[in-house]
């Protein structure tokens, strides 16, 4: 599975952190331009977590 660069809501980040870890195997706090690294089977499918802004492929995976 690839790793995404993903951002969301700052006003939820915790929340939308959460639901994060429940659905997907590995979720990495990130500080860089982007809140979270996480491995998942498609981007698609992490567009789809509520709170997620936007996603995109993690340049060095």
């Amino acid at each position: 599975m690839p790793y995404f660069e993903v951002w969301v809501d700052l006003a939820r980040k915790e929340e939308v952190f959460r639901k994060l870890r429940d659905i997907f195997p590995e979720v990495y706090e990130a500080f860089y331009d982007y809140h979270f690294i996480v491995n998942a089977d498609s981007g698609e499918e992490l567009s789809k977590v509520d709170g997620v802004k936007y996603v995109k492929s993690h340049y060095n995976c």
